[in-house]
């Protein structure tokens, strides 16, 4: 088993107000923004250590075990529950069988594509559960900084239903009228698919699970194999 990695993290900023004019509101709202960018940077840092250390071992393909090769850097973007990131990334290629790996993705667990981390996931479907998307989409930007619109919210839970469905069981919305009088709202039926996963969703939420679900997802998120992430970026 590897040591620990140890990483120091330094989390540094200033903040410039006129005391003439500024308000204690002005102080809260500044070093919340530069707060928020500090943590970003530190976020940044780490992950730069962390793919160092990752490849301190040499980089095996998953299919035929024949040392890869480095193949440069990628950049990609993801999003954080500090906000969006640009992170470049090492990407390593196998000559014989064409398998590419990218062994940051791979820790992060982001290898199917999605660019939202299942910490933001988490905090997104915790407030769809009870706001329609648009809403919970507002006030994610507002409150957290995170910038997602409706639809994207929307695409998330399609993409989480199949694992909500697993842990709670199916369920239908036909006694849920204010879930479809939301749905009418929006100019659908209420008994739709999307009614059904939302009525998923609160049942997770209320059902005392919600926090070993997430644990469980998060672990999951953070053991993508390698041959699943070799197969789904061969082509990025």
């Amino acid at each position: 088993m590897p040591a620990p990695l140890t990483l120091p993290v330094e989390i540094s900023f200033r903040v410039t107000l006129d005391l003439e004019t500024a308000t204690f509101y002005d102080l809260q709202r500044e070093v919340r923004r530069e707060a928020r960018q500090a943590l970003l940077r530190a976020l940044r840092t780490s992950l730069g250590e962390v793919e160092k250390a990752l490849l301190a071992a040499p980089i095996l393909c998953p299919g035929c075990q024949a040392p890869m090769r480095s193949r440069g850097r990628t950049m990609r973007r993801i999003v954080t529950v500090f906000g969006s990131l640009a992170v470049r990334r090492a990407r390593y290629g196998c000559a014989p069988c064409g398998t590419v790996r990218r062994p940051l993705d791979e820790w992060i667990g982001l290898a199917e594509g999605t660019e939202y981390t299942a910490a933001v996931r988490e905090q997104v479907l915790y407030l769809s559960a009870d706001l329609p998307y648009e809403r919970a989409a507002d006030v994610l930007r507002h409150v957290a900084g995170i910038g997602i619109s409706g639809r994207q919210i929307q695409r998330l839970l399609e993409a989480e239903s199949e694992h909500i469905q697993a842990a709670i069981g199916q369920v239908h919305p036909d006694g849920e009228a204010p879930l479809r009088r939301r749905f009418r709202r929006a100019g659908r039926d209420g008994a739709t698919a999307g009614a059904a996963r939302v009525l998923q969703l609160r049942k997770l939420k209320t059902s005392g699970l919600w926090e070993q679900y997430w644990a469980r997802r998060f672990r999951q998120e953070g053991a993508v194999p390698a041959e699943a992430a070799g197969r789904s970026q061969r082509s990025r």
